[in-house]
């Protein structure tokens, strides 16, 4: 028993969620270039977002990199290298938000759904 929660202990410790997280948020940027590439591909159109989109991708990305930067700060592996890491991060982050198209879509289709919403209002007692 002792050796399934020392395995459990090492599978959610920073050393294996922190690395996996850099991985996932790798793979997910290369899947958002792939998508971009794709929709540009297919030609659609040219929108020219208007300043309230562009509002949304600012806070978007502030939202974002704090989560980002916090994930980063809090984590004890990979230590020596949290400078390089935040940085390539927000770059790529940057990227995300601010010049791919698809993913700057996925910002403002989240952002529609949600207001689209219904809530049940009720009173709880």
């Amino acid at each position: 028993m002792e050796g399934i929660i020392s395995i459990l202990k090492f599978l959610v410790s920073d050393k294996v969620i922190f690395p996996l997280f850099e991985l996932l948020f790798l793979l997910f940027i290369v899947y958002a270039i792939v998508m971009n590439m794709i929709s540009r591909r297919k030609g659609v159109g040219a929108v020219k977002r208007g300043e309230k989109s562009w509002n949304y991708f600012y806070l978007s990305y502030g939202i974002a990199s704090v989560i980002l930067m916090q994930i980063i700060s809090v984590s004890e592996s990979l230590k020596d290298y949290k400078v390089i890491i935040s940085i390539v991060n927000l770059i790529f982050l940057l990227y995300l938000t601010f010049y791919n198209g698809w993913f700057r879509n996925m910002i403002l289709g989240f952002i529609r759904k949600s207001r689209e919403l219904k809530e049940i209002v009720g009173i709880l007692r």
